[in-house]
């Protein structure tokens, strides 16, 4: 869990005191930084994140997820996970569809939240462990290529004579 110590978490919620008490509820299982915003346009003051909490409309059991917006904040690359109260199948795939990393029923439990929290910044920090291999392997590789004739052109000369 050290990865949650140092984690800095964004939490969009337009209501003041829900967003106060799900911060509170998140600090006391875990220390991370969590700074909560009102509305997207706060969110440039708000800094990087890795990782942001949104809380969704509330959307009738019918509406198939239409209301559900675009991720806002998939240019980051952070995991986003989209709170709604009581979503459909239909509407969880909508949501995803939009962006989102995850959907829970909202209110979340604490220490599912806490939990699901965990995973996704764990398989981001494995996904960019990845990406940075390959980067360092790809760039290996044109080294290699530039060097495999003259050592093919050696293996030639030592073999013709």
């Amino acid at each position: 869990m050290r990865s949650l110590t140092a984690a800095r978490l964004v939490l969009l919620d337009f209501d003041p005191i829900r967003s106060e008490t799900l911060a509170r509820s998140l600090v006391e299982l875990g220390s991370f930084e969590i700074v909560r915003i009102a509305t997207i346009a706060d969110a440039a003051g708000a800094g990087a994140a890795d990782l942001f909490l949104v809380e969704g409309p509330s959307l009738a059991a019918n509406d198939e997820g239409a209301g559900i917006s675009p991720n806002p904040f998939a240019a980051s690359g952070a995991p986003v996970i989209l709170m709604l109260p009581e979503p459909t199948n239909e509407q969880r795939r909508m949501a995803l569809r939009a962006g989102y990393t995850a959907v829970l029923a909202a209110p979340v439990p604490p220490r599912l939240l806490y939990r699901r929290i965990a995973q996704l910044l764990q398989n981001a920090r494995r996904a960019r462990r990845r990406a940075e291999e390959m980067a360092a392997r790809d760039k290996r590789v044109p080294q290699r290529e530039q060097a495999a004739p003259v050592e093919s052109g050696l293996l030639a000369n030592a073999l013709a004579e």
